[in-house]
């Protein structure tokens, strides 16, 4: 059977439409993040997710990671194959890198280390040279600070005893409380002292009067409910302490 020049160069058409839309589909390349807020401390080590989907690589793509401030911070450049960081914030000079190894798999996130208060906000991934309608993504980063109460004898009043608690180098603002032996929240003497520093981490204070009970043991909790951390510090009185 002969197949004429114009059913030859139909079926071809066919064909050729048929590959652009299986090329063009619901396969385009798109740039992902995270919906949720990464959550650090300051101090920790934090990776910004930023990834190719489906998975192609970005071995020679441009990716450019930008701080979205009151003004557009440079962060992290790969350009021609290689980390490209002249232009770089200088605050964030040594502390970003991407992980190379990982880009053929599309994956294009950042380490961002030694995580400062001043990081916390919006990052930008983008790859200019996506050809796709979804070429960037945006990263929130909150950055938290914590660290342990001090519990000291402040005095006596009547037949109790006043315990002082001390926390700095919170943020955000924390919460304390005083509780006893089985968890019971105990009624603290007036609310607690706050102050903020230079650096705007906060401290905070409370004083407690206990009586004497068979175990004559108290905790101090401060809770940051933002960042999901707590501290707390316990302190056994000794009986004589109570005996004024």
């Amino acid at each position: 059977m002969k197949t004429s020049p114009t059913s030859a160069v139909w079926c071809l058409g066919i064909l050729f439409i048929s590959v652009s839309l299986i090329t063009t589909g619901s396969s385009e390349v798109q740039v992902v993040g995270s919906a949720n807020t990464v959550v650090a401390l300051i101090g920790d080590d934090v990776i910004l997710p930023c990834f190719l989907k489906p998975n192609v690589s970005a071995e020679d793509m441009t990716v450019e990671w930008t701080g979205l401030y009151l003004k557009t911070r440079n962060i992290h450049l790969y350009l021609d194959s290689r980390d490209s960081n002249e232009d770089q914030h200088p605050s964030y000079r040594g502390r970003t890198s991407m992980f190379n190894e990982e880009l053929k798999n599309g994956n294009v996130s950042l380490k961002l280390t030694r995580v400062t208060l001043s990081d916390a906000g919006s990052y930008r991934c983008f790859i200019p040279t996506l050809k796709s309608q979804v070429k960037e993504t945006t990263v929130q980063l909150f950055v938290g600070a914590v660290s342990q109460p001090v519990i000291s004898i402040d005095g006596t009043k009547g037949w109790g005893v006043v315990l002082k608690c001390e926390s700095g180098g919170w943020f955000p603002e924390p919460e304390m409380e005083w509780l006893d032996s089985s968890g019971t929240i105990l009624p603290a003497d007036g609310p607690p002292e706050r102050h903020r520093d230079s650096e705007g981490l906060y401290a905070v204070r409370r004083h407690v009067t206990v009586n004497q009970t068979d175990i004559n043991r108290f905790t101090c909790r401060v809770n940051q409910l933002e960042i999901n951390h707590m501290k707390e510090t316990e302190i056994n009185v000794p009986g004589e302490v109570f005996i004024g």
